[in-house]
């Protein structure tokens, strides 16, 4: 069969071809250990190209380019000659061979795709020599993509174009070999070419550089294709390490394209709980790139560089802290830990807070159907607990904040229900420093695991950079009380109530001579000694932030501070502090507001008023030696 026989058997495949654009023609009918199939018994990943077909490459067949012992040498020069032709893959083809399916290449509004293949000159002592086309760990992922497309017994086709190093690449299905006057099987393992001269300069095609990582763009697909190979091409028990420099290797690719590891792992084919081990890799390339630990990533290359100066990073912890309502708690989350909304979910527990309401229930949603009619569907909706989970889990380089005020004014252990496990955190005397802070034990849960990692399957467990912090005040009279078990998960803090260090409390009471730390102070005195044998007497006092400045004027500081004092602190006993005149709570409020002298000295007992002045005075004092 002659060239121009060849070129119209192919024409009824690809009516574009021509035979004037061609000088070559190469087809292979793929078997086994030619593709990508899954449950191959080879581990063979390239095909194999012998006989005339080897003429395709004819750059690679240049004599005497090989100057040395060929005896000698046969393990070296079995891929001694490694290069990478251009070689295009055609939308239309694409689609054709997915039928219906995601390829995972990308063509934009292109109709075709140049990508890299690679070719290895193969010589074996006593056998005969073979080209191998497809090096699948340094292929152009799109052209991996393509070959998985092709399956045993479909056609592989390769057109060279005319005194060009250049090639088209099209796949044709096994069931329809016959489309066309010409069987495509007539063909197979046969070379066609015209006595043309295709002018290659060697010293351009020896060597292939590294791709540059850092500026090419991968799709998911691509990378599991990229991990799968690392992965079965790993040293025995170095495997894991496979995926953990894999995930520091294409960490930025991952991390900028937001890819989630699960969906990784899920496209190289490997155990769902490698999704760990590769959500650990882009958290230790997270700390290389911040040089959280004293060694960055440098240049392109990733090469690892030290550096004099390491910074600790912060570990996931639950952190309770408690004292007197108003000491400070929630300006301490502000001040200390995180004042980036973005980065916290904030929930108030109460007596009728649920289970659903923090981790997340099924909810009726109306949702429009593909014939734009409304339809009724009942979908996951996540709670707070599952929303932060999930913004910490796809976001390792950041710390995030599940921040819960009034612990205890809900019941706290049924609100977390199996979440109460994950409190359980690694620490560093047992486990290894990438390890530290998250969940020691991980629980099963179909819809958090579906909302956070995309698989109902894997195992929840809270990451190392979500931290969940709680207040309660000192001895509430709450509804409910955190047993010992609850309480033993977390790392407790008390938030002092100290004045002094508040220059707020310097703030003077408006029409008064006495300054709100003054005020607290004596107050703050009397309940602990009227209220000695009560448990509940410390949350009876007023906290260094009880009222704020604005909340000094008159009419704001009876209704919240002389209300309370009635109402609550003072309730068993307000002769203790107002004087013979207050017999109600209108009284005290209609006295103090009205009052043209000091208002403090209205309401409050000689004796109470004159302690604060002296306590005034005192601090005067202080601030003059001082």
């Amino acid at each position: 069969m002659e060239f121009t026989e060849a070129i119209e058997i192919i024409k009824n495949i690809v009516p574009e071809s021509s035979a004037n654009e061609y000088d070559g023609i190469m087809v292979k009918r793929l078997e086994p250990s030619n593709t990508l199939d899954e449950g191959r018994t080879t581990k063979q990943t390239h095909i194999a190209i012998s006989g005339e077909q080897m003429n395709m490459f004819p750059y690679l067949m240049a004599d005497g380019y090989f100057k040395c012992d060929y005896n000698d040498r046969d393990e070296q020069l079995k891929k001694y000659f490694i290069t990478q032709i251009p070689l295009y893959i055609y939308k239309d083809n694409v689609l054709y061979l997915a039928d219906g399916e995601e390829s995972g290449i990308s063509f934009g509004d292109e109709k075709s795709r140049c990508v890299r293949a690679s070719i290895v000159r193969s010589r074996r002592k006593e056998q005969a020599d073979q080209v191998q086309l497809s090096l699948t760990t340094i292929d152009d992922p799109a052209f991996v993509s393509f070959r998985r497309l092709l399956h045993t017994g479909d056609y592989l086709v390769i057109l060279k174009h005319k005194e060009k190093l250049v090639y088209d690449c099209i796949g044709i299905k096994a069931n329809d070999e016959t489309r066309g006057e010409y069987n495509i099987s007539a063909l197979n393992n046969k070379f066609y070419k015209l006595p043309t001269n295709t002018k290659v300069d060697i010293k351009e095609l020896i060597e292939i550089k590294n791709v540059e990582i850092e500026n090419k763009k991968f799709t998911v697909d691509e990378l599991g294709t990229i991990l799968k190979e690392m992965y079965g091409n790993a040293e025995d028990k170095m495997q894991v390490a496979s995926i953990h420099i894999f995930g520091i290797k294409y960490g930025r690719n991952i991390i900028e394209n937001e890819f989630k590891a699960p969906d990784i792992i899920k496209a190289a084919g490997l155990n769902e709980s490698y999704s760990t081990e590769l959500q650990k890799a882009l958290n230790i390339y997270r700390c290389l790139n911040k040089n959280t630990y004293g060694i960055s990533i440098s240049g392109c290359d990733n090469a690892l560089e030290e550096n004099k100066e390491s910074v600790k990073r912060k570990i996931g912890e639950n952190i309770l802290l408690y004292g007197v309502p108003g000491a400070g708690k929630s300006h301490e989350i502000k001040t200390k830990y995180c004042d980036d909304e973005k980065r916290m979910e904030r929930v108030v527990f109460h007596p009728d807070y649920t289970y659903s309401d923090f981790v997340g229930q099924i909810l009726p949603r109306v949702e429009k159907d593909k014939d734009g009619s409304d339809k009724l569907k009942y979908v996951f909706t996540p709670g707070p607990f599952t929303k932060l989970l999930k913004k910490a889990q796809n976001d390792p380089g950041k710390d995030y904040y599940l921040v819960i005020e009034e612990l205890n004014r809900g019941n706290a252990p049924a609100i977390f229900g199996e979440i109460f496990q994950l409190l359980d955190r690694k620490d560093e005397e047992e486990y290894p420093a990438e390890e530290v802070g998250e969940s020691e034990y991980g629980i099963s849960n179909y819809e958090v695991a579906k909302e956070v990692y995309g698989d109902e399957k894997h195992q929840v467990r809270i990451p190392s950079n979500m931290f969940i912090l709680a207040t309660m005040n000192t001895a509430d009279q709450n509804v409910f009380t955190l047993d010992t078990a609850f309480q033993r998960r977390w790392n407790m803090r008390q938030i002092e109530n100290n004045f002094d260090k508040s220059e707020h409390s310097k703030d003077i009471i408006a029409g008064t001579k006495v300054s709100w730390g003054a005020f607290a102070t004596v107050i703050n005195d009397m309940v602990i000694d009227i209220n000695v044998d009560m448990a509940s007497s410390e949350d009876k006092r007023l906290g260094t932030y009880f009222a704020k400045k604005k909340e000094l004027e008159a009419g704001r500081f009876s209704e919240k501070v002389l209300k309370y004092l009635w109402d609550d602190a003072f309730k068993m006993d307000k002769t203790a502090i107002f004087n013979e005149n207050c017999k109600s709570l209108e009284d005290v409020v209609i006295t103090y507001e009205t009052a043209t002298s000091d208002k403090l000295a209205a309401v409050l007992r000689v004796s109470v008023y004159e302690k604060m002045l002296s306590k005034m005075q005192q601090k005067n004092t202080d601030n003059n030696e001082n």
